[in-house]
């Protein structure tokens, strides 16, 4: 085999093992994102095993607690399902908050690449800027996206994951609206203005909006509270009726679901889509 014949077949050999690579890289990536990111979200650093011991744990001591105070399986088994719930809704809380953070930083992390591109930056070295200029959570996003598209992954590619994991309108034309531009070509710096300018103004009327609902959410927390409030009183009181008999369990859990189903409609009658 001649020399010329060697370095080709090991041109294709290590063309071929970087693609592969690449793609178990990506597949790990994507593996690694739809994995639950929950000691994340509330800022433990723990690993995933020892997190998910520590919220078993807490949760047989929880019921423990709620068993022995009102002498009844029955309310420990509710006071394991109201820390679920309030567990659950702190994580929302929380990746709520982050996604609104996010969101918000937006029309700066815009301005800040097109600011970039004008000084006479490649979009490369744009996104460093931002990851530099701007904090948390735009700061850590931005360091994988850029990251991934300097070692050779296209800018539709370096973002994917972003939709994915703040999927809001707002996120997703940011998205759409930058890979559209770099497949497109032309002058990006008075597009990411405007774009800029677009994103500003939704958050503006977010905000409007949230203020405007704040008395409904308000409601919702009242009568999602209030009857568990007046149960564990009642159980306080001795008055254990609904906990220790069949018909008072009965007409509690039907109680129960009709909070759910009233919960459900007045969550969905604040949903206003922008």
């Amino acid at each position: 085999m001649s020399n010329k014949t060697a370095k080709k077949a090991g041109d294709l050999l290590f063309s071929s093992f970087f693609t592969r690579g690449k793609q178990n890289k990506k597949d790990e990536s994507d593996d690694s994102q739809k994995k639950a990111t929950v000691a994340e979200l509330l800022g433990v650093s723990l690993n995933p095993g020892i997190f998910i011991l520590i919220l078993i744990l807490a949760g047989l001591v929880l019921f423990w607690v709620f068993m022995i105070m009102f002498n009844g399986i029955v309310m420990g088994l509710l006071g394991l399902g109201g820390g679920f719930i309030v567990f659950n809704s702190l994580l929302g809380m929380k990746k709520k908050q982050k996604e609104e953070q996010f969101t918000r930083q937006l029309p700066d992390t815009l301005t800040a690449i097109a600011n970039s591109l004008k000084a006479g930056f490649s979009l490369d070295q744009s996104f460093e800027f931002v990851t530099v200029s701007l904090p948390d959570p735009t700061r850590s996003e931005f360091s994988v996206i850029h990251l991934k598209y300097r070692v050779g992954y296209t800018l539709a590619e370096s973002m994917a994951e972003l939709p994915k994991k703040y999927n809001n309108a707002e996120v997703n034309l940011f998205v759409s609206s930058l890979v559209l531009q770099n497949q497109v070509g032309g002058n990006v710096i008075p597009f990411l203005g405007e774009l800029s300018e677009i994103l500003r103004e939704r958050v503006k009327l977010k905000d409007q909006i949230a203020v405007g609902t704040t008395q409904q959410r308000l409601s919702s927390i009242i009568v999602a509270i209030l009857p568990y409030a007046l149960l564990m009183l009642l159980q306080l009181s001795n008055y254990n009726a609904l906990t220790t008999t069949f018909r008072g369990i009965l007409l509690l859990i039907f109680a129960m679901i009709m909070q759910g189903i009233g919960l459900f409609v007045i969550t969905t009658f604040m949903k206003i889509d922008i």
